[in-house]
């Protein structure tokens, strides 16, 4: 934390807020009084006054100060239970919503989120755009009878294919047929990585990779044999971007809040698609780059300078381990691919690396204490900016 910024951690559940006046606020005197008023802080020094204010709709409960401790390189600590109106919710028109892209029957133009090369043909017409079924839906279908039967191993060894005039939307992907891809600006590649199976599909102009081909037929292919080229392209949500209509699409910066936005909607889904709060992240060739552990309590962070300046936004706060890290880590990890109640997240090595980035980030943006938790690091994505106003 720079400068004497108040910082605040809501839990919107419970009603209550953990507040951090960092040492430059209090200097080094801990003596100094600290007045907690139901609308602000005011810390007094001998230079004068420090006054934070909240923002309106948002109080504070004086008399139930708790937890207050001083810890030194960061600051002074208290709970408060507090009270907070609920603001009217504003969505921004940027093409890429909290809950990711409204896909819907029509013209529809996906493009390279990097540089803005539109990845479909300019004619595709979505006719149907319908759900794909959460992953591991095959091992749920051989799971839902008590005998195997031809019919049940036919089922789960189905491959769901989109029509050429189709959308199958996922979690984190869409599928379309490969027919559907405008070939002058994708290559659709065998990467040179023997653990990749799946083709690459990457942009020609920034050769940035969008999403991988699936194979739909049956057919298998030895090491030597020509592969099946794929019937269907996997692409990614986190790193293109989807228009209702034909339109000229925007490159988005690799580390940009809309990409907060979309990587934790994304883990969202797939916690309540999967049943669980613990994830695997690994790439395409099985590298595990994070174990992560979702925490589902709706969390607000703000920040309040003394100047009058307010910064809040809701956030998914992850518990998280880096790999590789140490020897605690690995037996870990092996008790976690044992347990059934643990998801397995497969991303390109590049969207691993950005949520690594993205966590490791907002980690070093909180107090010191508050960074690390039962020997997991503390992290959030951004879900949305909250529009505040400041009492005067």
């Amino acid at each position: 934390m720079e400068g004497k910024t108040l910082f605040v951690e809501i839990q919107k559940q419970v009603g209550a807020a953990h507040f951090v006046l960092p040492v430059e606020a209090v200097k080094e005197d801990k003596s100094l009084p600290v007045l907690v008023h139901p609308d602000k802080i005011t810390v007094k020094s001998g230079d004068g006054e420090s006054i934070y204010r909240f923002p309106d709709g948002f109080r504070v409960r004086p008399k139930s100060c708790s937890g207050l401790k001083w810890l030194d390189g960061d600051g002074l600590h208290l709970r408060l239970s507090v009270e907070e109106e609920e603001e009217q919710k504003e969505e921004e028109d940027d093409g890429r919503e909290e809950d990711g892209p409204d896909i819907k029957p029509g013209q529809t133009t996906m493009c390279c989120a990097m540089c803005g090369q539109q990845l479909l043909k300019p004619s595709f017409c979505a006719k149907r755009v319908l759900p794909l079924p959460s992953d591991g839906w095959q091992e749920a279908v051989a799971h839902s009878f008590c005998h195997k039967s031809p019919d049940t191993q036919n089922m789960a060894a189905q491959t769901l294919a989109p029509r050429q005039a189709d959308i199958l939307t996922g979690t984190g992907h869409v599928l379309v047929h490969s027919k559907a891809i405008h070939s002058d600006n994708v290559d659709i590649v065998v990467s040179e990585d023997k653990m990749v199976v799946a083709p690459l599909v990457r942009c020609k102009r920034c050769r940035s990779q969008v999403g991988v081909g699936v194979t739909t037929g049956k057919k298998t292919t030895s090491a030597q044999e020509t592969p099946e080229p794929p019937g269907a392209i996997k692409l990614y949500l986190s790193d293109i971007t989807v228009h209702a209509q034909v339109s000229t699409c925007s490159p988005v910066t690799p580390v940009s809040p809309g990409q907060d936005g979309i990587l934790a909607q994304q883990l969202l889904k797939e916690s309540e698609s999967q049943y669980c709060l613990r994830f695997v992240v690994q790439d395409l060739r099985a590298d595990v780059y994070l174990l992560m552990w979702l925490l589902k309590s709706e969390t607000r962070l703000m920040t309040i300078s003394p100047h009058g300046t307010v910064s809040c936004q809701d956030v998914l706060k992850i518990l998280y381990l880096p790999f590789p890290r140490n020897g605690v880590s690995k037996l870990l990890l092996e008790s976690w691919k044992k347990d059934e109640n643990v998801g397995l997240l497969s991303y390109p090595r590049h969207t691993c690396l950005h949520l690594v980035s993205h966590l490791a980030s907002h980690t070093h943006s909180l107090p010191v204490s508050l960074r690390s938790m039962n020997n997991f690091m503390v992290g959030f994505l951004k879900l949305r900016n909250v529009p505040v106003s400041i009492t005067t």
